[in-house]
């Protein structure tokens, strides 16, 4: 018996140092990444620098009046107007737009539409390459000089192909649309598995019931598929003040197109200045707590599945 004991105490313990071993690299990123980076934002919130007292730390709530002094408009060389819209058009483009065509373009290729294999994969090259590869690529071919240029003027017959990043009128709509178009491999394939879990049995029932094909995704698909989907709408509401599209690769000067979330970028990259910033992104997170519980309570209850 104790030969016993002591042989299952071993492996108790070979086990306990086994499993310590695989997790110690992830709970020491969680420690660092997530706790220490998050404590850290909210202390610095706080927090400023006297510069007259030779570069003092000093505790204070002056970064919250410069926030409300910056919505205002009252500090020159940002317009926290037209990032507050700008941010509000790239989210509405994701919850408005891509969570439904994604889900409607998972149901097509699952229904094998014609085309679709092909379609696959000009979804999926885009996924494969680098972003700041496929920025390049696609800067390239949307130029002046470059394929889509060369289209608009020899087939349309368009007088001036503008300079899509580079004129202040047309850089947020080539931002959009780039963030939407090669945003898509990422939900097809989180949804592609969500509809292939659901039983082949059901939809053959349906189709000896003559359901047709917006009743099928309207009863069955949507309902079914919406554990997956209620996690991206709620991840989608969660992050309103974090919609951004590819400044940095393909407009980092045009402030015509900016987000609140790249303005913090911007702010910490440029300036070093993390107070500011740090307290802008406390006062995101105040407002979203609640209207995050709010929302995921809403989709929880949806849609009751038996």
């Amino acid at each position: 018996m104790k030969k016993q004991k002591k042989k299952m105490n071993k492996i108790t313990k070979n086990q306990l140092i086994f499993v310590w071993g695989v997790l110690a690299l992830p709970l020491l990123s969680f420690i660092v990444f997530y706790w220490y980076v998050n404590i850290n934002s909210i202390l610095l919130a706080f927090r400023n620098i006297d510069y007259a007292k030779g570069g003092i730390e000093y505790w204070t709530l002056d970064n919250f009046k410069e926030v409300f002094h910056l919505f205002k408009g009252e500090v020159r060389g940002s317009d926290f107007k037209l990032y507050g819209l700008n941010t509000l058009k790239f989210w509405l483009l994701s919850a408005l737009w891509d969570i439904p065509f994604c889900v409607l373009m998972t149901y097509a290729f699952f229904k094998n539409m014609l085309g679709h294999k092909f379609f696959r994969v000009i979804l999926y090259i885009p996924a494969i390459i680098s972003a700041v590869a496929l920025t390049g690529i696609f800067s390239s071919i949307i130029d002046t000089n470059g394929a889509f240029g060369y289209m608009l003027e020899n087939v349309f017959h368009v007088s001036r192909v503008p300079s899509w990043f580079q004129e202040a009128e047309y850089v947020l709509p080539a931002l959009m649309f780039y963030s939407w178009f090669f945003s898509m491999a990422g939900s097809y394939v989180v949804y592609s598995g969500a509809i292939a879990s659901i039983p082949r049995e059901i939809f053959e029932a349906a189709h000896m019931d003559g359901v047709t094909m917006w009743q099928e995704i309207r009863y069955i698909c949507v309902p079914l598929m919406w554990p997956t989907i209620s996690v991206t709408v709620l991840n989608t509401f969660i992050g309103i003040f974090n919609a951004s599209g590819p400044n940095l690769l393909l407009a980092p000067e045009m402030k015509e197109a900016w987000s609140l979330g790249y303005w913090i970028f911007d702010q910490v990259n440029t300036y070093n200045s993390y107070y500011v910033p740090s307290a802008l992104g406390l006062c995101f997170t105040i407002i979203m707590f609640p209207i995050a519980i709010l929302i995921k309570r809403i989709v929880n209850n949806m849609f009751t599945v038996e």
